[in-house]
């Protein structure tokens, strides 16, 4: 066999910073919850098995296996599942990311793709970035981060020039500061009078403009990051419900609960009980992508 060599002569310095926020499984169940919702970053859902529908405002959308959704940020939406066909799905968030549909200029809400002939191309991935969450193998962030890239080039491939990838521009110093800041201090004592110190700017200006840029306040921001760091520990921790609410700066485990509960629809020791079926269904059934 002669000897074949492939070089790549234009080598992309782009350095990314879409950032893997988490990458979650769920499915039907008698205690899912459909409440409407949005997040400061974007959603990416992959629907594993089951029908049922995406909602937004003001559409709803019948999706099945194999259905991408694809969110930006600050959306209402919601997911409702067929009783008989259950859903099981996959989500990734993802920060610092914006998607352009459809080549146009201006950024619509949400879009669904039908990728039931792909599903050989998305499914490994998803497998892999699972399996590494779920067991903590050695630098599983890293890893996820980069099979993160690889699933959104994938993405982009197989719908070649349905929608471009467009990371968030002209952002502040003051509020890629502050908000730099609270994913590295969400667990510590924080407040808007404090955030006005720290980027010595008027609080009601710098809230505005934090609002403008991102479509959340700064403290719905904080709150926002840390009931996603409190679902992590109740998904792989073994703290109880008062110390992880201490960890993720909770004043208190009441205050922890009832945020937690109006933010996800369940209470924090449901959303871990939840979690720990699904997980106990999935070893059980020994299903080839974890749900």
């Amino acid at each position: 066999m002669p000897h074949v060599k492939y070089s790549i002569m234009e080598l992309s310095t782009q350095s990314f910073a879409e950032r893997l926020l988490y990458i979650s499984s769920s499915t039907y169940g008698k205690d899912w919850v459909s409440l409407y919702h949005s997040h400061s970053f974007s959603e990416l859902i992959y629907v594993l098995d089951g029908k049922g529908l995406f909602c937004s405002e003001e559409k709803r959308i019948p999706i099945k296996k194999d259905s991408l959704i694809i969110i930006n940020p600050n959306i209402k939406h919601t997911e409702i599942s067929s009783h008989s066909h259950p859903l099981k799905y996959t989500a990734l968030g993802i920060d610092n990311l914006q998607f352009k549909f459809n080549g146009e200029d201006h950024l619509h809400a949400y879009n669904v793709f039908d990728l039931h002939t792909q599903s050989h191309i998305i499914l490994p991935l998803l497998r892999s970035m699972l399996q590494e969450v779920q067991h903590h193998y050695k630098s599983y962030e890293q890893l996820c981060q980069h099979y993160l890239m690889i699933l959104l080039l994938k993405i982009t491939r197989i719908t070649g020039d349905t929608f471009s990838i467009n990371t968030q521009k002209d952002v502040s110093c003051e509020c890629k500061q502050l908000k730099q800041y609270i994913d590295s201090h969400y667990h510590e004592h924080l407040t808007l009078d404090f955030f006005s110190t720290l980027t010595h700017q008027n609080k009601f200006h710098l809230s505005h403009k934090f609002t403008k840029t991102f479509g959340i306040s700064p403290i719905n921001y904080l709150l926002e990051r840390r009931i996603l760091h409190s679902k992590i520990l109740l998904r792989t921790a073994n703290n109880n419900i008062t110390e992880i609410a201490r960890m993720t700066g909770f004043s208190s485990s009441n205050y922890f609960s009832q945020s937690f509960k109006k933010y996800t629809g369940l209470s924090p020791a449901k959303y871990r009980q939840k979690y720990n079926d699904e997980n106990n269904n999935c070893l059980k059934n020994k299903l080839t992508v974890p749900s």
